[in-house]
């Protein structure tokens, strides 16, 4: 197992895009990658088992164990030329705690501030999480008081002039508890519980759920399900509200008799699992498509805009990706493809 092990980091390591270059407690090269190789020109027979001579930042690291981050590479390697390249170090130290190398790790310079925005805004989330479950609460309990008193009141007066008062306030109270859960929801980072699950099984048991309401709007909905689909590994709670909230758009998009059709295929080539929802209403302008996917943007009067957020945000943690095609008076068609488990 332990040569298995090795053997799988050796492979590992030799594939990596970006450079590698290590050095033992004496300050000796004892690795030296394909990536840096092929970046600076260098084969690794060359300089294997020698040594920096040369002061330099990974040298600094490995004796005052202090790590820097975006260098010049020639902070490291003095003798080389990498444009457009930063590199950063780090000390390696062993199980007990003792320094016994450096590190220094070769990157592009937009990749490198690509993933340190990524983690900026991963803390960011994170902690934008931990506050909204923590004022969730307390902003809902007297919400919820409020909306009892608010039923006690409207029994009292129905039949006045003033229900219809009190029927705007509740209507609002709703939606602010919507906002509320939209948000709780655009701040956690997106941890889903993943298991084996149907994908026509969730598309069927969405349906179920809205055919009431398509009904009352005359809506009809059409379903062609393939049945040779393969499970797909995924929340299933989490995939439900992604189709919900796309039903729930194209019933705002159609007028009374309008139609939806739901197609679900199978690409057993690139194992992808594919949702075509297409519906023939109003379509969205250019000006919408371009900002659709955006926080916080809408164009209902009572919506949160963070619908299509959200769907977006669950389907790429599934590993998968949502396709949106629209245009006025022509309908939407929303595409959803999700690897298969």
């Amino acid at each position: 197992m332990v040569d298995i092990a090795e053997s799988w980091s050796s492979l590992a390591i030799a594939n990596l895009k970006i450079g590698l270059l290590v050095i033992d407690k004496n300050g000796r090269i004892c690795l030296f990658n394909q990536a840096l190789s092929r970046l600076t020109g260098i084969t690794e027979d060359e300089v294997i088992g020698q040594p920096l001579n040369t002061p330099n930042k990974l040298l600094q690291t490995l004796t005052t164990g202090k790590e820097f981050q975006d260098l010049n590479p020639r902070a490291v390697l003095p003798f080389t030329s990498l444009a457009n390249y930063l590199t950063s170090t780090q000390l390696i130290r062993d199980k007990s705690g003792y320094p016994v190398g450096a590190a220094a790790v070769f990157m592009p310079a937009e990749r490198q501030h690509e993933l340190e925005g990524a983690v900026i805004k991963a803390e960011k989330l994170a902690i934008l999480g931990q506050m909204a479950a923590e004022m969730v609460h307390e902003i809902r309990n007297p919400l919820t008081v409020i909306g009892g008193f608010l039923t006690l009141l409207q029994k009292d007066l129905t039949g006045t002039p003033k229900e219809k008062h009190v029927s705007i306030i509740r209507a609002e109270l709703e939606h602010v508890n919507n906002l509320i859960s939209d948000f709780l929801q655009f701040s956690r980072p997106g941890y889903a519980k993943r298991t084996r699950c149907s994908i026509v099984q969730i598309i069927t048991d969405v349906t179920m759920l809205v055919e009431n309401e398509a009904s009352l709007r005359k809506l009809e909905i059409n379903l062609d399900l393939a049945g040779d689909i393969p499970d797909i590994f995924g929340d299933s709670d989490q995939l439900k509200q992604v189709f919900l909230n796309i039903f729930k758009n194209a019933f705002e998009a159609l007028s009374f008799g309008g139609k939806i059709f739901v197609q679900s295929s199978w690409n057993s080539n690139e194992r992808i699992v594919q949702v075509i929802i297409r519906d023939t209403g109003m379509g969205m302008d250019k000006q919408t498509m371009t900002s659709m996917f955006n926080p916080f943007f809408t164009t209902k009067e009572n919506g949160t805009g963070l619908g299509l957020f959200i769907i977006k945000k669950i389907i790429e943690n599934h590993g998968g990706k949502i396709e949106i095609q629209s245009e006025p008076g022509k309908g939407t068609i929303v595409t959803v493809l999700l690897p298969a488990g």
